[in-house]
């Protein structure tokens, strides 16, 4: 049987064809894909990324731990260090007071007796100089510098006219001319002398006399 369509152009149903239709379901599908591609490829990456920081953190942790471990070591040195410190400041100072007593009594003349022996702590000014000071300002000040000094408390015979001040001239002498024994702690000897007194009917001149104290200083090899 042979179909013949009578209706206008304009009036005939136009067939519809599929193409388009597999055209953009194929391109969503491709778009759809390319989207699940790239979400994976970027949760790989973020997961890798996770992983690397995890290690990151982990190294971070560690040296944490070291650094305060350093920090540790180094508060336990600095505290060694200062107890060091003080042990040295203390036995440089310590004095063997039989040692010193023994070379001192070697120093006296006959006729020379002690009654007490002190050890005082005084302060004296002295004039130093200013580091970097600028034009028309002063090179120089005056600091107050404490320091501790032996006091020697005794008397010497003196049944003779000027016998006592002889006596204690030639002990201060003796002490300035010590530089090995009693003399490595013990320097310039300023004598003064107090007053006359009697014992048993003999004449005595009490003395005093102060020798500076050089703290920290010790026999060295070429003093032994």
């Amino acid at each position: 049987m042979i179909n013949v369509n009578l209706l206008p152009p304009e009036l005939r149903p136009v067939q519809k064809s599929l193409v388009p239709y597999m055209i953009v379901g194929i391109g969503g599908a491709v778009v759809l894909v390319a989207l699940l591609s790239g979400f994976m490829a970027n949760r790989a990456r973020l997961v890798n990324k996770e992983v690397e920081l995890g290690e990151i953190d982990a190294q971070l942790q560690r040296v944490r731990q070291s650094a305060q471990k350093v920090i540790e070591l180094e508060a336990q040195q600095a505290n060694i260090a200062a107890k060091n410190k003080a042990i040295t400041e203390i036995t440089s100072d310590r004095i063997v007071w039989s040692e010193q007593l023994f070379y001192l009594a070697k120093l006296m003349p006959d006729d020379i007796w002690l009654k007490d022996i002190e050890v005082v702590h005084k302060t004296r000014t002295e004039t130093v100089n200013i580091p970097n000071a600028k034009e028309g300002e002063p090179k120089t000040k005056q600091v107050v510098v404490p320091y501790k000094s032996l006091k020697l408390l005794g008397y010497a015979l003196s049944y003779k006219e000027e016998m006592g001040v002889n006596l204690v001239g030639v002990l201060v002498e003796a002490i300035e001319k010590d530089k090995e024994n009693f003399g490595i702690y013990f320097t310039n000897p300023e004598p003064r002398l107090v007053k006359d007194e009697e014992f048993g009917g003999v004449r005595v001149k009490e003395f005093e006399i102060n020798c500076e104290f050089v703290a920290g200083k010790k026999k060295g090899p070429a003093n032994q």
